[in-house]
Protein backbone atom coordinates (compact mmCIF):
# COMPACT_ATOMS: atom_id res chain seq x y z
CA UNK A 1 0.00 0.00 0.00
CA UNK A 2 1.19 3.48 -1.13
CA UNK A 3 2.53 5.52 2.18
CA UNK A 4 -0.22 8.72 2.57
CA UNK A 5 2.13 12.30 1.82
CA UNK A 6 1.54 15.46 2.89
CA UNK A 7 3.81 17.43 0.28
CA UNK A 8 5.50 20.55 0.59
CA UNK A 9 6.43 22.69 -2.83
CA UNK A 10 9.22 24.66 -2.26
CA UNK A 11 10.09 27.11 -5.35
CA UNK A 12 12.81 29.20 -5.50
CA UNK A 13 13.98 31.84 -7.61
CA UNK A 14 17.58 33.16 -7.07
CA UNK A 15 19.05 36.51 -8.02
CA UNK A 16 21.45 34.69 -10.57
CA UNK A 17 18.37 33.10 -12.31
CA UNK A 18 16.79 37.05 -12.88
CA UNK A 19 20.11 37.81 -14.48
CA UNK A 20 20.20 34.73 -16.81
CA UNK A 21 17.05 34.89 -17.95
CA UNK A 22 15.89 31.72 -16.78
CA UNK A 23 12.42 30.66 -17.52
CA UNK A 24 12.12 28.85 -14.10
CA UNK A 25 9.51 31.43 -12.82
CA UNK A 26 7.91 31.18 -9.24
CA UNK A 27 4.06 30.17 -11.16
CA UNK A 28 5.83 27.73 -13.33
CA UNK A 29 8.12 25.91 -10.75
CA UNK A 30 4.35 26.18 -8.64
CA UNK A 31 2.18 25.05 -11.82
CA UNK A 32 4.49 21.75 -12.65
CA UNK A 33 4.84 20.77 -8.97
CA UNK A 34 1.50 20.88 -8.42
CA UNK A 35 0.67 18.72 -11.75
CA UNK A 36 2.70 16.27 -10.90
CA UNK A 37 1.30 16.06 -7.44
CA UNK A 38 -2.16 15.39 -8.62
CA UNK A 39 -1.33 12.53 -10.67
CA UNK A 40 0.58 11.22 -8.05
CA UNK A 41 -2.34 11.48 -5.07
CA UNK A 42 -0.51 12.89 -2.69
CA UNK A 43 -1.89 16.08 -0.72
CA UNK A 44 -0.36 19.56 -0.80
CA UNK A 45 0.45 20.81 2.88
CA UNK A 46 1.48 24.17 1.75
CA UNK A 47 3.58 25.94 -1.34
CA UNK A 48 7.07 27.53 0.53
CA UNK A 49 8.79 30.06 -2.06
CA UNK A 50 11.76 32.37 -1.45
CA UNK A 51 11.96 35.35 -4.54
CA UNK A 52 15.17 36.92 -4.77
CA UNK A 53 17.64 35.56 -2.90
CA UNK A 54 21.21 33.86 -3.70
CA UNK A 55 21.10 29.92 -4.86
CA UNK A 56 24.14 29.84 -2.39
CA UNK A 57 23.24 30.78 0.69
CA UNK A 58 20.05 28.24 2.83
CA UNK A 59 19.74 30.80 4.87
CA UNK A 60 15.92 31.76 3.71
CA UNK A 61 12.66 32.53 4.95
CA UNK A 62 10.44 30.01 3.48
CA UNK A 63 12.91 27.40 3.46
CA UNK A 64 13.31 27.73 6.77
CA UNK A 65 9.91 27.30 7.60
CA UNK A 66 9.39 24.43 5.31
CA UNK A 67 12.39 22.35 7.66
CA UNK A 68 10.74 23.43 10.66
CA UNK A 69 7.30 22.27 9.16
CA UNK A 70 9.28 19.11 8.24
CA UNK A 71 10.76 18.50 11.84
CA UNK A 72 7.38 18.42 13.53
CA UNK A 73 5.65 16.49 10.80
CA UNK A 74 3.19 18.13 9.20
CA UNK A 75 4.88 17.59 5.81
CA UNK A 76 6.94 14.33 4.97
CA UNK A 77 7.64 14.50 1.54
CA UNK A 78 9.37 17.73 -0.07
CA UNK A 79 9.11 18.49 -4.02
CA UNK A 80 11.05 20.85 -5.98
CA UNK A 81 11.37 21.29 -9.41
CA UNK A 82 15.45 20.39 -9.63
CA UNK A 83 18.26 19.79 -7.24
CA UNK A 84 19.67 23.59 -7.94
CA UNK A 85 16.02 24.89 -6.02
CA UNK A 86 17.41 23.50 -3.23
CA UNK A 87 20.84 24.91 -3.48
CA UNK A 88 24.42 25.68 -5.07
CA UNK A 89 26.49 24.90 -1.97
CA UNK A 90 27.18 21.34 -2.51
CA UNK A 91 28.35 20.80 0.86
CA UNK A 92 25.09 21.91 2.44
CA UNK A 93 22.84 20.44 -0.19
CA UNK A 94 24.07 17.13 0.54
CA UNK A 95 23.58 17.84 4.08
CA UNK A 96 20.25 18.04 3.59
CA UNK A 97 19.79 14.93 1.41
CA UNK A 98 22.02 12.54 3.04
CA UNK A 99 21.47 13.63 6.73
CA UNK A 100 18.54 16.31 7.58
CA UNK A 101 15.81 15.01 5.57
CA UNK A 102 16.40 11.38 6.14
CA UNK A 103 16.72 11.74 10.16
CA UNK A 104 13.20 13.96 9.96
CA UNK A 105 11.68 10.72 8.02
CA UNK A 106 10.78 13.35 4.73
CA UNK A 107 11.05 12.26 1.51
CA UNK A 108 12.83 14.80 -0.92
CA UNK A 109 12.30 14.36 -4.48
CA UNK A 110 13.97 17.15 -7.42
CA UNK A 111 11.79 16.52 -10.29
CA UNK A 112 13.56 17.35 -12.95
CA UNK A 113 16.95 15.70 -12.45
CA UNK A 114 15.15 12.26 -11.13
CA UNK A 115 16.60 12.62 -7.66
CA UNK A 116 14.43 10.83 -5.22
CA UNK A 117 15.73 9.95 -1.82
CA UNK A 118 13.11 7.00 -1.17
CA UNK A 119 15.68 5.14 -3.34
CA UNK A 120 19.22 4.40 -2.61
CA UNK A 121 21.11 3.79 -5.78
CA UNK A 122 20.91 7.50 -7.31
CA UNK A 123 23.21 8.77 -4.37
CA UNK A 124 26.05 9.17 -6.85
CA UNK A 125 23.62 10.96 -9.16
CA UNK A 126 22.92 13.07 -6.28
CA UNK A 127 26.57 13.97 -5.43
CA UNK A 128 27.39 15.06 -8.99
CA UNK A 129 24.21 17.39 -9.50
CA UNK A 130 24.93 18.82 -6.34
CA UNK A 131 29.06 19.93 -7.46
CA UNK A 132 27.60 20.74 -10.44
CA UNK A 133 24.94 23.25 -9.34
CA UNK A 134 28.27 24.15 -6.91
CA UNK A 135 30.27 25.25 -9.71
CA UNK A 136 27.59 26.91 -11.79
CA UNK A 137 26.93 29.03 -9.17
CA UNK A 138 30.76 30.17 -8.47
CA UNK A 139 31.21 30.66 -12.61
CA UNK A 140 27.61 32.99 -12.29
CA UNK A 141 29.43 34.99 -9.86
CA UNK A 142 32.98 35.06 -11.42
CA UNK A 143 30.93 36.34 -14.86
CA UNK A 144 28.79 38.78 -12.72
CA UNK A 145 31.77 40.50 -11.22
CA UNK A 146 33.98 40.82 -14.64
CA UNK A 147 30.07 42.21 -16.27
CA UNK A 148 30.44 44.41 -12.76
CA UNK A 149 33.87 45.57 -13.79
CA UNK A 150 33.30 46.22 -17.53
CA UNK A 151 30.22 48.26 -16.29
CA UNK A 152 32.79 50.24 -13.66
CA UNK A 153 35.02 50.86 -16.27
CA UNK A 154 32.69 51.99 -19.07
CA UNK A 155 31.70 54.78 -16.39
CA UNK A 156 27.94 53.65 -15.93
CA UNK A 157 26.74 53.74 -12.79
CA UNK A 158 25.86 50.30 -10.91
CA UNK A 159 24.04 51.11 -7.20
CA UNK A 160 20.62 51.12 -5.43
CA UNK A 161 20.08 54.61 -4.97
CA UNK A 162 21.56 57.29 -6.84
CA UNK A 163 23.42 59.77 -4.43
CA UNK A 164 21.46 62.98 -3.26
CA UNK A 165 21.72 65.81 -5.88
CA UNK A 166 21.10 62.80 -8.83
CA UNK A 167 18.30 60.43 -10.33
CA UNK A 168 18.64 57.85 -12.29
CA UNK A 169 17.62 58.40 -15.65
CA UNK A 170 14.71 57.41 -16.92
CA UNK A 171 15.89 56.47 -20.50
CA UNK A 172 19.09 54.58 -18.66
CA UNK A 173 19.06 53.42 -15.35
CA UNK A 174 23.08 53.25 -15.72
CA UNK A 175 23.35 57.30 -16.28
CA UNK A 176 23.03 59.92 -13.38
CA UNK A 177 20.86 63.10 -13.86
CA UNK A 178 20.97 65.78 -11.81
CA UNK A 179 17.53 66.09 -9.69
CA UNK A 180 15.84 69.31 -9.15
CA UNK A 181 14.48 68.27 -5.96
CA UNK A 182 17.82 67.06 -3.77
CA UNK A 183 20.35 69.18 -6.30
CA UNK A 184 19.88 72.59 -4.05
CA UNK A 185 20.06 70.40 -0.53
CA UNK A 186 23.41 69.81 -2.16
CA UNK A 187 24.87 73.28 -3.24
CA UNK A 188 23.71 74.28 -0.05
CA UNK A 189 25.73 72.23 2.30
CA UNK A 190 29.03 73.02 -0.31
CA UNK A 191 28.35 76.74 0.25
CA UNK A 192 28.09 76.39 3.84
CA UNK A 193 31.77 74.70 4.34
CA UNK A 194 32.42 76.95 2.36
CA UNK A 195 31.40 79.85 4.69
CA UNK A 196 33.35 77.81 7.31
CA UNK A 197 30.66 75.79 8.68
CA UNK A 198 32.12 72.86 10.24
CA UNK A 199 30.21 69.13 9.27
CA UNK A 200 28.47 69.11 13.05
CA UNK A 201 26.65 73.05 12.25
CA UNK A 202 25.60 72.11 8.63
CA UNK A 203 24.07 68.97 9.88
CA UNK A 204 22.79 70.57 13.06
CA UNK A 205 21.19 73.35 10.63
CA UNK A 206 19.49 70.79 8.06
CA UNK A 207 17.56 68.87 11.37
CA UNK A 208 16.56 72.03 12.37
CA UNK A 209 15.42 73.79 9.39
CA UNK A 210 13.48 69.96 9.02
CA UNK A 211 15.34 69.24 5.90
CA UNK A 212 14.90 65.52 4.91
CA UNK A 213 17.81 63.34 5.02
CA UNK A 214 19.24 61.68 1.74
CA UNK A 215 17.42 58.55 2.65
CA UNK A 216 14.41 60.62 3.55
CA UNK A 217 13.94 61.95 -0.07
CA UNK A 218 14.67 58.73 -1.23
CA UNK A 219 11.71 57.17 0.61
CA UNK A 220 9.45 60.10 -0.20
CA UNK A 221 10.00 59.76 -3.92
CA UNK A 222 9.35 56.22 -4.00
CA UNK A 223 5.96 57.01 -1.79
CA UNK A 224 6.45 54.82 0.83
CA UNK A 225 7.30 55.06 4.51
CA UNK A 226 10.48 53.73 6.16
CA UNK A 227 9.91 51.01 7.65
CA UNK A 228 14.29 49.44 8.19
CA UNK A 229 14.06 52.20 10.85
CA UNK A 230 16.68 54.36 9.75
CA UNK A 231 17.68 57.92 11.25
CA UNK A 232 15.91 60.91 10.00
CA UNK A 233 18.43 63.08 10.65
CA UNK A 234 21.70 64.69 8.88
CA UNK A 235 24.77 64.45 10.88
CA UNK A 236 28.13 64.99 10.51
CA UNK A 237 29.15 61.93 8.91
CA UNK A 238 26.56 62.26 6.34
CA UNK A 239 27.89 65.81 5.49
CA UNK A 240 31.79 64.82 5.03
CA UNK A 241 30.36 62.08 2.76
CA UNK A 242 28.47 64.15 0.49
CA UNK A 243 31.65 66.64 0.77
CA UNK A 244 34.19 64.11 -0.20
CA UNK A 245 32.13 62.55 -3.05
CA UNK A 246 33.90 62.88 -6.47
CA UNK A 247 30.24 62.14 -8.39
CA UNK A 248 29.17 66.07 -7.89
CA UNK A 249 32.69 66.80 -9.84
CA UNK A 250 30.80 64.55 -12.74
CA UNK A 251 33.02 61.87 -11.87
CA UNK A 252 32.00 57.87 -11.25
CA UNK A 253 34.31 56.27 -8.53
CA UNK A 254 33.07 52.75 -8.07
CA UNK A 255 34.23 49.33 -6.85
CA UNK A 256 34.75 50.76 -3.26
CA UNK A 257 33.39 47.06 -1.63
CA UNK A 258 32.75 43.55 -2.85
CA UNK A 259 31.81 40.59 -1.14
CA UNK A 260 33.84 37.96 0.63
CA UNK A 261 33.42 35.54 -1.56
CA UNK A 262 30.73 33.93 -4.04
CA UNK A 263 29.27 31.77 -0.98
CA UNK A 264 30.09 34.76 1.93
CA UNK A 265 27.68 37.87 0.95
CA UNK A 266 29.39 40.11 3.80
CA UNK A 267 30.52 43.53 2.27
CA UNK A 268 34.30 44.71 2.98
CA UNK A 269 35.82 47.25 1.96
CA UNK A 270 38.27 47.66 -1.30
CA UNK A 271 41.61 49.12 -1.03
CA UNK A 272 41.76 52.19 -2.80
CA UNK A 273 43.58 51.35 -5.93
CA UNK A 274 41.04 48.67 -6.53
CA UNK A 275 38.63 51.76 -7.25
CA UNK A 276 37.93 52.23 -10.71
CA UNK A 277 37.16 56.10 -11.50
CA UNK A 278 36.13 57.70 -14.68
CA UNK A 279 35.97 60.84 -15.43
CA UNK A 280 33.26 63.17 -17.31
CA UNK A 281 30.54 60.67 -16.97
CA UNK A 282 27.80 63.20 -16.35
CA UNK A 283 27.27 66.93 -15.73
CA UNK A 284 28.73 68.45 -12.31
CA UNK A 285 26.55 69.10 -9.68
CA UNK A 286 29.89 71.65 -8.27
CA UNK A 287 32.95 73.47 -9.91
CA UNK A 288 36.21 71.96 -10.00
CA UNK A 289 36.80 75.79 -7.89
CA UNK A 290 34.27 74.99 -5.64
CA UNK A 291 35.32 71.43 -5.28
CA UNK A 292 38.65 72.11 -4.23
CA UNK A 293 38.03 74.60 -2.16
CA UNK A 294 35.90 72.99 -0.05
CA UNK A 295 38.67 69.93 -0.03
CA UNK A 296 41.63 72.66 1.10
CA UNK A 297 39.17 73.68 4.11
CA UNK A 298 39.86 69.67 5.70
CA UNK A 299 43.52 70.69 6.18
CA UNK A 300 42.18 73.98 8.38
CA UNK A 301 39.93 74.40 11.29
CA UNK A 302 36.35 75.01 10.52
CA UNK A 303 34.81 78.25 11.53
CA UNK A 304 34.35 78.54 15.55
CA UNK A 305 36.86 75.91 16.39
CA UNK A 306 40.56 76.25 17.02
CA UNK A 307 42.35 73.12 16.63
CA UNK A 308 43.26 70.69 18.75
CA UNK A 309 46.77 70.74 21.17
CA UNK A 310 46.46 66.55 20.66
CA UNK A 311 45.51 65.76 24.38
CA UNK A 312 43.50 63.18 24.77
CA UNK A 313 40.81 63.93 27.04
CA UNK A 314 40.31 61.66 30.95
CA UNK A 315 37.11 60.29 30.06
CA UNK A 316 37.15 59.60 26.39
CA UNK A 317 35.62 56.30 25.36
CA UNK A 318 33.68 55.63 28.43
CA UNK A 319 31.07 58.21 28.81
CA UNK A 320 27.69 57.53 27.35
CA UNK A 321 24.38 60.11 27.18
CA UNK A 322 21.72 58.87 29.71
CA UNK A 323 18.91 60.10 27.59
CA UNK A 324 19.70 58.78 24.04
CA UNK A 325 22.85 56.08 25.20
CA UNK A 326 25.08 57.79 22.41
CA UNK A 327 28.39 58.49 23.81
CA UNK A 328 29.83 61.69 24.76
CA UNK A 329 31.97 64.21 23.34
CA UNK A 330 34.69 66.29 24.88
CA UNK A 331 34.80 70.25 24.34
CA UNK A 332 37.25 72.65 25.34
CA UNK A 333 37.16 76.54 24.62
CA UNK A 334 41.24 77.17 24.09
CA UNK A 335 40.34 81.08 23.60
CA UNK A 336 38.83 81.78 27.38
CA UNK A 337 40.64 84.37 29.42
CA UNK A 338 38.20 83.32 31.92
CA UNK A 339 40.29 83.93 35.53
CA UNK A 340 39.46 81.00 38.01
CA UNK A 341 39.90 80.80 41.62
CA UNK A 342 43.37 79.91 42.07
CA UNK A 343 44.36 82.92 40.13
CA UNK A 344 45.69 81.25 36.53
CA UNK A 345 43.47 81.28 33.17
CA UNK A 346 41.77 78.42 31.63
CA UNK A 347 39.03 77.22 29.08
CA UNK A 348 35.99 75.79 29.63
CA UNK A 349 36.03 71.96 29.29
CA UNK A 350 32.92 70.01 29.55
CA UNK A 351 31.18 66.85 27.79
CA UNK A 352 28.50 67.27 25.36
CA UNK A 353 25.75 64.35 23.82
CA UNK A 354 27.55 63.86 20.45
CA UNK A 355 24.43 62.99 18.67
CA UNK A 356 23.31 66.66 19.67
CA UNK A 357 26.30 67.93 18.55
CA UNK A 358 26.29 66.02 15.30
CA UNK A 359 22.59 66.69 14.69
CA UNK A 360 21.71 69.26 17.09
CA UNK A 361 18.34 69.01 18.68
CA UNK A 362 16.43 66.89 16.23
CA UNK A 363 18.72 63.87 17.27
CA UNK A 364 19.09 64.80 21.28
CA UNK A 365 18.79 67.51 23.36
CA UNK A 366 20.76 70.12 24.74
CA UNK A 367 22.79 68.84 27.94
CA UNK A 368 26.45 68.76 29.34
CA UNK A 369 28.58 67.96 32.13
CA UNK A 370 31.57 70.15 33.69
CA UNK A 371 34.97 68.14 33.61
CA UNK A 372 35.87 69.48 36.41
CA UNK A 373 32.53 68.63 38.45
CA UNK A 374 32.53 64.85 37.02
CA UNK A 375 36.35 64.97 38.23
CA UNK A 376 35.37 65.49 41.44
CA UNK A 377 32.43 63.41 41.95
CA UNK A 378 34.39 60.56 40.77
CA UNK A 379 37.26 61.30 43.29
CA UNK A 380 35.05 61.52 46.19
CA UNK A 381 33.35 58.10 44.83
CA UNK A 382 36.86 56.33 44.62
CA UNK A 383 37.58 57.52 48.42
CA UNK A 384 34.29 56.12 49.52
CA UNK A 385 35.04 53.01 47.69
CA UNK A 386 38.62 52.86 48.85
CA UNK A 387 37.65 53.10 52.52
CA UNK A 388 35.10 50.96 52.50
CA UNK A 389 37.60 48.34 50.88
CA UNK A 390 39.95 48.91 53.83
CA UNK A 391 37.32 48.41 56.38
CA UNK A 392 34.19 46.08 55.04
CA UNK A 393 35.58 44.25 51.82
CA UNK A 394 33.66 41.86 52.12
CA UNK A 395 30.53 43.82 52.12
CA UNK A 396 31.66 45.96 49.21
CA UNK A 397 32.48 42.41 47.42
CA UNK A 398 28.90 41.27 47.72
CA UNK A 399 27.29 44.71 46.72
CA UNK A 400 29.51 44.84 43.60
CA UNK A 401 28.81 41.24 42.43
CA UNK A 402 25.67 42.01 42.71
CA UNK A 403 25.47 45.24 40.69
CA UNK A 404 27.56 43.61 37.66
CA UNK A 405 25.64 39.66 37.74
CA UNK A 406 22.30 40.11 39.87
CA UNK A 407 23.11 36.58 40.78
CA UNK A 408 23.15 35.64 44.19
CA UNK A 409 25.31 32.64 45.93
CA UNK A 410 21.81 30.76 45.68
CA UNK A 411 21.31 31.39 42.61
CA UNK A 412 24.98 30.74 41.44
CA UNK A 413 24.54 26.79 43.64
CA UNK A 414 21.53 26.41 41.60
CA UNK A 415 23.08 27.18 38.39
CA UNK A 416 25.33 24.46 39.12
CA UNK A 417 22.98 22.25 40.67
CA UNK A 418 20.77 22.48 37.22
CA UNK A 419 24.04 21.65 34.97
CA UNK A 420 24.77 18.39 37.19
CA UNK A 421 20.96 17.40 36.38
CA UNK A 422 21.63 18.33 32.01
CA UNK A 423 25.11 16.33 32.28
CA UNK A 424 23.04 13.04 34.09
CA UNK A 425 19.92 13.34 31.34
CA UNK A 426 22.41 13.58 28.63
CA UNK A 427 24.09 10.67 29.81
CA UNK A 428 20.91 8.83 30.24
CA UNK A 429 19.96 10.29 26.52
CA UNK A 430 23.07 8.70 25.28
CA UNK A 431 22.15 5.08 26.46
CA UNK A 432 18.66 5.61 24.90
CA UNK A 433 19.75 6.18 21.78
CA UNK A 434 22.04 2.87 21.95
CA UNK A 435 19.26 1.21 23.09
CA UNK A 436 16.66 1.91 20.28
CA UNK A 437 19.39 1.17 17.62
CA UNK A 438 20.32 -2.02 19.50
CA UNK A 439 16.31 -3.04 19.61
CA UNK A 440 16.33 -2.24 15.80
CA UNK A 441 19.24 -4.56 14.52
CA UNK A 442 17.16 -7.21 16.77
CA UNK A 443 14.29 -6.59 15.22
CA UNK A 444 12.89 -6.24 18.22
CA UNK A 445 11.68 -2.07 17.20
CA UNK A 446 10.34 -1.56 14.24
CA UNK A 447 12.62 1.31 11.55
CA UNK A 448 9.55 3.76 11.99
CA UNK A 449 9.37 3.81 15.78
CA UNK A 450 13.30 3.46 15.80
CA UNK A 451 13.35 6.91 13.67
CA UNK A 452 10.66 8.63 15.64
CA UNK A 453 12.51 7.82 18.93
CA UNK A 454 15.91 8.72 17.06
CA UNK A 455 14.35 12.13 16.35
CA UNK A 456 12.97 12.81 19.70
CA UNK A 457 16.17 11.66 21.79
CA UNK A 458 18.22 14.02 19.11
CA UNK A 459 16.03 17.45 19.77
CA UNK A 460 16.29 16.73 23.02
CA UNK A 461 19.56 16.06 23.28
CA UNK A 462 20.16 19.48 20.83
CA UNK A 463 17.82 21.48 23.34
CA UNK A 464 19.96 20.25 26.59
CA UNK A 465 23.11 20.97 25.24
CA UNK A 466 22.30 24.70 24.08
CA UNK A 467 20.47 25.00 27.70
CA UNK A 468 24.19 23.94 29.34
CA UNK A 469 26.39 25.59 27.30
CA UNK A 470 24.05 28.90 28.63
CA UNK A 471 24.29 27.81 31.74
CA UNK A 472 28.20 27.28 31.86
CA UNK A 473 28.90 30.56 30.46
CA UNK A 474 26.55 31.82 33.13
CA UNK A 475 28.92 30.59 35.56
CA UNK A 476 31.96 31.36 34.01
CA UNK A 477 31.28 34.82 33.56
CA UNK A 478 30.32 34.68 37.59
CA UNK A 479 33.50 33.62 38.81
CA UNK A 480 35.30 35.69 36.29
CA UNK A 481 33.61 38.50 37.94
CA UNK A 482 34.60 37.13 41.58
CA UNK A 483 38.77 36.62 40.61
CA UNK A 484 38.32 40.52 38.97
CA UNK A 485 36.64 41.91 41.90
CA UNK A 486 39.01 40.56 44.58
CA UNK A 487 41.75 41.77 42.25
CA UNK A 488 40.10 45.25 42.19
CA UNK A 489 39.13 45.53 45.38
CA UNK A 490 43.26 44.79 46.62
CA UNK A 491 44.32 47.72 44.17
CA UNK A 492 41.45 50.50 45.14
CA UNK A 493 42.52 50.22 48.81
CA UNK A 494 45.63 52.00 48.25
CA UNK A 495 43.74 54.74 46.95
CA UNK A 496 42.10 56.48 50.09
CA UNK A 497 44.28 59.52 49.50
CA UNK A 498 43.77 60.28 45.95
CA UNK A 499 44.34 63.98 44.69
CA UNK A 500 44.95 63.77 40.97
CA UNK A 501 43.14 61.35 38.18
CA UNK A 502 45.00 60.34 35.38
CA UNK A 503 44.43 57.84 32.93
CA UNK A 504 45.18 54.61 32.58
CA UNK A 505 49.01 53.45 30.89
CA UNK A 506 46.86 50.76 28.95
CA UNK A 507 45.65 53.66 26.81
CA UNK A 508 48.71 54.55 26.12
CA UNK A 509 47.79 58.18 26.76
Amino acid sequence: MQEEYNVGIYCMLSRDDERTGESVSIENQKIMLSRYMQEQGWNLYAAYCDDGVSGTTFDRPMFNQMIADAKVGKINLILCKDLNRLGRDYIEAGRFTDIVFPSMGCRFIALNDGVDTIHKNNEMLVILKNVMNDLYARDTSSKIRAVKQSTFKSGKYVGCYAPIGYRKSPVDKHILEIDPVTAPVVLRIFDMRLQGDSFRKIARTLNEEGVPSPRGFYYMAEGRPNLRGETPYWNDVTVKTILRNEVYLGHMVQNKTGTVSYKVHKQVSKPREDWIKVEHTHEALVSQEVWDAVQRLDNHPSKGRSGSDGVISLFAGVLYCADCGGSMRYQRDYHSRKRHADGHFGGFQAYSCNRYMSGGKAACTSHYINCKVLTKLLLLDIHAKAMLAQNSPAALKEKILAQKNAISLEQTKALRATLAALDKRLTELEKLVVSAYEDKVKGVMPEALCVQLMNRYEDERRSKLEQRTQLTAQLEATQEDEQATDEWLAVIRDYAQLEELTAPPSYGW
